[in-house]
C-alpha cells in the first residue's frame, strides 16, 4: 500500500482538485418543472473522479494509521472535588476519554469576553507518532503536556497491542519549552518499520490551501481520520506560558485527544504534531486547529532521543514593543523586525555589539519580521553557532557577528532559587520570579540593600508581557503590600481569581544606571 501511495503522489493533488471541480459543476440536476417527476442519476463519468479521490484518501489512511498510537497518561494521584472528578481515572479506574490535556487556544468570538487557556491536568488521553524503530525499542513523538506529571503511561498501537509499565514505557526526554516529548516503548516483538514508522515531510515547503489530514485519538477514539486543508502558516501565540512562534493552522477536525497526533499531507508524510485548538468558547472543534511544524519537531526529537534534553540557542535580548507598525517605522525607519528593548549584560548580544533600540531584521541569513520569529530562529540554533545578525540602527543597516550561548534553564534556575518554590501564582501572570539576592542586585545595578523579587523571565504574550513587565524588573509591592521575597509575592497573589487585577510596583534599572518606578496592572489567567 505504501508503494501504491508513492505511485499516486505526482498526480494526486491535481486529481483531487479536478474532482472537487467536477463535484461542484458536474453533479447537475434537471430542475425544469416539467421533469420534476424524474430523479436525476449520477453518471459513471460523474462518479469516477470522486471514487479516485476516495481511493486516494483510503490509501493515505492505510499507510498513516499504523504509525499513530493512543497514549493514556495516568495521574500521579487521583483527586476529587465533590462529585466532580479532576483526573481521567474514575472511581473504579476506568478511562475517561474526555480527560485529555489538549491545549485550547480560544479566540474570543464577537460579543464574547476573551477566553483563557485550559489548565493542565495530571493525566488524560492523547496521541503520538512513531518516529523511530530500533528492534524492540519504539520511539514515539508526542506533546510534553500529554505526559507531563504522569504517574504512568500506556501506549496502544494500531491493531490493539497495548504496552504499559515502567519497564516498558518511559519518557526518554521532554522539552516544556517546545511542548514536545519522546516516549521509549519496549515491545515484546519487533515492529516492522516499513509499516509502523512514520515518514516525515518538509513543513517549510507547505502552502496555504494544501490538503491536510489529522490522525489521532479524539475523545479516546483511536485511529480517527479527518480531512481538511492548511488554513494558515506561521501562527504565533502563547498558551500556559509556552511560546508557540510558528504554528500550522488547519481546519481538519481535531479535538481533545488529538494532542501529539499526526498532521499529514497527501503523500502520507507527517508535516506537524497536533497541539492546540481555538474554541471560541465551544468545548471542542470549531474548525481552527494548530500543529507544531515537523521540521522543528524533528530537531527537538533527535536531541531528545540522543541525550534526553534539548539545547536551545540564546541571544540575550528583551524584544517587543507596543508600537504600531506605523509608529515603529516613524521611530526606526522600518515597520517589521524584532525591536530590542534591552540587551542583557554579559550575553552574546552584548558581546556582539547589539544595542538597545536596535531592530533585528535578519538572523543567519533569514528575515526576521516579528519577535516570535527571532525567538524561534535563535531557539532552534545550537549553542556555539556563529551567525550574522543584521540590525537597523539609526535608520541604517549594521551587520554583526554573534555566537549563541546555551539558553539558561529556566525551570532549573527557578527550582534552585531560594524561596521561590513552585511560584504558581506568579506563573499565572506569566513571570518567573526569585528572591533578589545580593549578586542579582549587583548584576542588575540595583542597591545592595534593596528588598523585593527579581523578575527573571516574562512569557511572550502573557498578561505580564502585555502590561509591560520586563526581565530584570524588581517587584517591591503587590496591591499596596510590601514584597520582600518570592514567598511573600506568592502569598499576595494566591487569593486572586479570574478577572481580578493585581497592581505591581516595580523598580527598573536603565542601561545608564538610572532607576525608575512603574506601576503595572495585570490580570492573571485562570488556574
Amino acid at each position: 500500500m505504501r508503494s501504491m501511495l508513492r505511485r499516486t503522489n505526482g498526480p494526486l493533488l491535481a486529481i483531487s482538485l479536478l474532482a472537487l471541480i467536477l463535484a461542484v459543476f458536474g453533479l447537475t440536476v434537471d430542475r425544469h418543472p416539467g421533469h420534476t417527476e424524474e430523479r436525476a442519476r449520477l453518471t459513471p463519468e460523474q462518479v469516477r473522479p470522486l471514487e479516485t479521490l476516495e481511493r486516494a484518501f483510503t490509501a493515505i489512511a492505510e499507510v498513516v494509521e499504523p504509525t499513530v498510537v493512543k497514549i493514556q497518561a495516568r495521574p500521579e494521584s487521583t483527586r476529587f472535588r465533590g462529585n466532580d472528578q479532576e483526573t481521567p481515572g474514575g472511581p473504579d479506574g476506568e478511562e475517561n476519554p474526555f480527560g485529555d490535556m489538549f491545549r485550547r487556544f480560544p479566540f474570543p468570538m464577537p460579543g464574547q469576553p476573551r477566553a483563557l487557556p485550559m489548565p493542565r491536568r495530571g493525566g488524560g488521553t492523547g496521541s503520538g507518532v512513531i518516529v523511530r524503530i530500533d528492534g524492540k525499542d519504539v520511539y514515539v513523538l508526542t506533546n510534553a503536556h500529554v505526559v507531563e506529571d504522569a504517574g504512568g503511561v500506556t501506549v496502544l498501537f494500531h491493531g490493539g497491542t497495548q504496552v504499559s509499565g515502567k519497564g516498558k514505557v518511559s519518557v526518554k526526554g521532554a522539552s516544556r519549552t517546545d511542548d514536545l516529548a519522546v516516549l521509549k516503548v519496549t515491545t515484546d516483538k519487533p515492529l516492522d518499520p516499513a509499516i509502523y514508522q512514520a515518514r516525515l515531510g518538509d513543513s517549510d515547503a507547505l502552502r496555504v490551501g494544501q490538503w491536510a489530514v489529522a490522525v489521532g485519538s479524539p475523545f479516546g477514539l483511536e485511529s480517527t481520520f479527518t480531512v481538511g486543508v492548511i488554513s494558515a502558516l506561521g501562527r504565533a501565540t502563547t498558551i500556559q506560558n509556552t511560546n508557540y512562534p510558528r504554528l500550522i493552522q488547519t481546519d481538519a477536525a481535531i479535538n481533545p485527544g488529538n494532542s501529539g497526533g499526526a498532521l499529514v499531507n497527501v503523500r502520507g508524510e507527517v508535516i506537524g504534531v497536533n497541539t492546540a485548538i481555538a474554541t471560541g468558547g465551544a468545548p471542542a472543534n470549531a474548525g481552527v486547529g494548530f500543529a507544531i511544524p515537523i521540521n522543528k519537531a524533528r530537531r527537538v526529537m533527535e536531541q531528545l532521543i540522543a541525550t534526553g534534553k534539548v539545547d536551545h540557542g540564546f541571544v540575550g535580548v528583551t524584544v517587543g514593543t507596543g508600537m504600531s507598525p506605523e509608529q515603529m517605522r516613524e521611530y526606526t525607519g522600518v515597520s517589521e523586525g524584532a525591536f530590542v528593548q534591552q540587551v542583557q549584560p554579559g550575553t552574546p548580544a552584548e558581546k556582539a555589539g547589539i544595542r538597545d533600540e536596535d531592530v533585528i531584521v535578519e538572523f543567519d541569513g533569514k528575515p526576521v519580521r516579528t519577535k516570535d520569529q527571532l525567538v524561534d530562529l535563535a531557539s532552534g540554533t545550537p549553542p556555539g553557532t556563529r551567525v550574522q545578525v543584521k540590525v537597523i540602527r539609526d535608520r541604517k543597516p549594521v551587520t554583526l557577528p554573534l555566537t549563541l550561548a546555551q539558553r539558561p534553564d529556566d525551570q532549573q534556575a527557578a527550582a534552585s532559587a531560594p524561596g521561590t518554590g513552585e511560584n504558581r501564582p506568579a506563573r499565572r501572570l506569566g513571570i518567573d520570579a526569585q528572591d533578589l539576592t545580593a549578586d542579582a542586585a549587583r548584576e542588575a545595578r540595583l542597591p545592595a540593600d534593596l528588598r523585593g523579587v527579581l523578575v527573571r523571565r516574562v512569557a511572550a504574550g502573557s498578561p505580564a508581557d502585555e502590561a509591560g513587565a520586563q526581565a530584570g524588573d524588581v517587584i517591591t509591592r503587590a496591591n499596596g503590600r510590601a514584597i520582600r521575597s518570592a514567598a511573600e509575592l506568592q502569598d499576595a497573589l494566591g487569593g486572586l481569581k479570574g478577572g481580578d487585577t493585581v497592581f505591581l510596583r516595580v523598580l527598573r534599572a536603565g542601561p545608564d544606571g538610572t532607576r525608575s518606578g512603574l506601576t503595572l496592572a495585570i490580570t492573571p489567567v485562570e488556574e
